[in-house]
């Protein structure tokens, strides 16, 4: 029995590229039922809805996926189960699912879904999955024809969230394609080749800038840009500053939604979230040198 015991502690599993042993396995399974604990316990504080019990196994869903994406990117078994373990105690995607009870888990679930298949080269899983998380993410949002903000502190809430509402309402999403596109004519222009590194640094860029600039943004606008900072991070650990940043606008941000106050004016985070837009921004123009 004790010769059969030690076999199994340090007995290897392998799926596809990914090996880890019975421990590995093991630390998985204590660090899902401690998420899905702290999410329970705020569910039945604020009660229990089918809603939120599916957002809380599609928190799990995304967690593996953005593992399982790290380890792509780093081959660090060691990453791959620290960022499962902070993205199953993640304050802003508990918060989500456990205690607003919103259906961004499931676009941000496919969002990442798509990234890691196109990174694994399956070309079109990846543009079909990216595609079904942009549309639900989409699904949920309420323009507003009032406040140009409607929870996220975006670049609105230092130019004036309640100036120029209409005007902002009409050329907002022009401007951002036009941002976009812009981006696009770069990169198409300079010949660049579209690394896996560049992929992922123009990834987290986007998921910062596009509910930076549009217009109506939630409260939990910021989510993807949440765990893709920390994808980031594993990769470029020196970058830990992003999702630490990130993360701290983020839930205050949900915060003010819930509570309808914030501890430092809304305007500081807008400031704090251009700043992360220059940072990532001359990465990526670093990476293109470089090619």
């Amino acid at each position: 029995m004790d010769e059969w015991l030690r076999n199994l502690i340090v007995k290897k599993w392998k799926i596809k590229n990914l090996e880890f042993s019975f421990l590995d396995a093991l630390l998985a399974v204590c660090i899902t039922g401690t998420g899905a604990m702290l999410r329970l316990a705020v569910i039945e504080y604020t009660g229990i809805t089918s809603q939120k019990l599916i957002g809380v196994m599609m928190d799990v869903f995304t967690a593996a996926v953005c593992s399982a994406l790290v380890y792509d990117y780093t081959g660090s078994r060691n990453r791959t189960l620290l960022s499962y373990g902070v993205l199953m105690i993640y304050p802003t995607m508990a918060a989500n699912s456990a205690l607003m009870g919103e259906n961004s888990s499931y676009y941000v679930f496919f969002i990442f879904l798509g990234l890691y298949c196109l990174e694994r080269g399956e070309k079109w899983r990846g543009i079909i999955g990216m595609a079904a998380g942009a549309v639900l993410g989409a699904a949920r949002l309420e323009l507003s024809r009032e406040v140009l903000n409607l929870g996220w502190p975006n670049l609105y809430e230092i130019i004036g969230k309640k100036m120029f509402v209409e005007l902002y309402n009409q050329v907002s999403f022009l401007c951002l394609l036009g941002v976009l596109f812009t981006m696009v004519y770069i990169l198409v222009k300079r010949k660049t080749v579209i690394t896996k590194d560049l992929a992922l640094q123009l990834f987290v860029f986007l998921a910062i800038l596009i509910p930076y600039l549009a217009p109506s943004m939630p409260a939990w606008a910021g989510l993807t840009a949440d765990v893709a900072a920390l994808v980031y991070c594993m990769r470029w650990p020196k970058k830990f500053y992003v999702p630490m940043l990130h993360l701290i606008v983020s839930y205050s941000a949900y915060a003010n939604g819930l509570n309808g106050e914030s501890k430092l004016p809304m305007a500081l985070y807008a400031v704090i979230l251009l700043l992360l837009l220059l940072d990532t921004g001359a990465g990526i123009c670093r990476e293109i040198e470089k090619n």
